[in-house]
């Protein structure tokens, strides 16, 4: 086995690549095909090339993402968030040398070159009090680069009081974004961009204007089906352990169909919440309404495409001792 700072080349097949990029695909057309307006379709964490996925899941392709959004590119537009506390801090990317302006500016003009598509910028929780100044200039300065960019204020009480959420207060304040396609990549840059915030708020501005959209999240990890021990699932958790994201069972999946499922637990803490404000952004034909549990709002197939589980249990614990070592 040959290790870089990035890629590992693992001899043994423990994964079906081109099985994934198939399956993924069709759930997400599948997916789109239960809306008759939009699907908004969260992308987290990894959003064209994913290596840490590569060096768990021997012989996933590296490009797997790019090459599923490429293949429906006719159809997506994407949104890319932005957080405006990010802006003031101008956080940096030591790894990339990169402050956050350039670190944005890399992101999508790689987006653009790959997918054809220029996104449109979003800039998320702007305190107008506060940083109204920073963010106008950062504004500016990508429109003169020839984005479009849109403003979203900060809600102090999303995503628990559904009542000033969807008053002229919280989604009121925004400015509804226009899309071509009904298929919306919404990515993001860096942590708490609020990507969710940004597709309910769209879904509700669609709705006043009679296009019935909905949601869903685009997953490659963790395993649902697994277990909170499999080493694919504790590599993940590894790895995303500076967002605070922990790995936990998922109640509500339980409770409705006697199942085990794995998800974030900042999606079980955030379900009931989310579904509040679903219930009162779409009528009860839409599909959304049939989403039980955070499991059910994920596009999922990773597990589906294992084929050689102490392959992928191997190379997952040896992704752990690396990272654990490298601390």
């Amino acid at each position: 086995m040959v290790v870089n700072s990035e890629i590992i080349s693992h001899k043994r097949h423990g994964f079906d690549g081109e099985k994934y990029i198939e399956m993924q695909k069709n759930q997400i057309l599948d997916r789109l095909a239960n809306f008759s307006g939009k699907l908004y379709l969260e992308v987290w964490w990894k959003f064209l090339r994913d290596p840490h996925a590569s060096r768990v899941l021997p012989w996933f392709l590296i490009d797997s993402k790019q090459t599923i959004f490429y293949d429906l590119r006719d159809k997506i537009e994407v949104l890319y968030c932005v957080n405006a506390e990010d802006i003031i801090s101008n956080k940096k990317f030591a790894d990339q040398n990169l402050d956050f302006s350039e670190y944005v500016f890399h992101n999508l003009t790689v987006i653009e070159r790959i997918l054809w598509v220029k996104p449109i910028i979003v800039i998320n929780k702007i305190d107008i009090a506060n940083m109204f100044d920073l963010v106008l200039d950062f504004e500016r300065r990508f429109q003169k680069k020839q984005y479009r960019v849109f403003e979203r204020y900060k809600i102090s009480s999303y995503p628990y009081n559904v009542k000033e959420i969807l008053s002229d207060n919280g989604f009121g304040l925004d400015d509804h974004i226009p899309t071509d396609k009904n298929l919306v990549l919404v990515t993001w840059a860096g942590h708490n961009s609020w990507k969710l915030s940004t597709c309910l708020w769209q879904i509700y501005l669609d709705n006043e204007i009679d296009i019935k959209s909905g949601y869903a999240k685009f997953e490659l990890f963790p395993l649902k089906n697994k277990g909170l021990e499999h080493p694919v699932n504790l590599a993940y958790e590894l790895a995303v352990k500076d967002s605070w994201n922990k790995l936990v069972l998922d109640t509500f999946h339980k409770e409705e169909y006697w199942q085990n499922s794995v998800v974030n637990q900042k999606d079980l803490d955030n379900f009931e919440a989310t579904m509040d404000i679903i219930r009162n952004i779409a009528n009860h034909k839409n599909y959304m309404i049939k989403y039980k549990s955070p499991t059910d709002m994920v596009i999922n197939t990773t597990s589906f495409c294992i084929i050689d589980e102490e392959s992928v249990k191997k190379a997952s614990l040896e992704e752990i001792e690396r990272r654990q070592s490298a601390e």
